[in-house]
């Protein structure tokens, strides 16, 4: 009887797993991504230099690198970041 409920445990638990990138990612998209990009884009074009625009960059690029990851989500965050960092929230 153990077995078998070790058994469900370690199945629903492998299931669970496969599944959750499939959930994050419907939460962001790849177009959330792109709409995005291009409002740090416009905010960093207008922006003055200064230690707030390097670091608005830095997270931008994180932003990249993240939603061509496909984890949109934390592409997202980094961009929000960046515009936050721009004072564009």
């Amino acid at each position: 009887m153990k077995f078998a409920r070790w058994t469900a445990f370690a199945a629903l638990t492998a299931l669970t797993l496969a599944f959750a990138p499939a959930a994050n990612a419907a939460d962001a998209k790849l177009t959330d991504c792109l709409h995005m990009a291009k409002e740090v884009s416009t905010a960093l074009a207008a922006s003055q230099p200064g230690n707030a625009t390097d670091q608005a960059r830095g997270q931008a690029q994180a932003g990249r690198n993240a939603c061509l990851a496909s984890a949109y989500n934390k592409g997202v965050a980094h961009y929000a970041k960046a515009l936050q960092l721009l004072g564009k929230d």
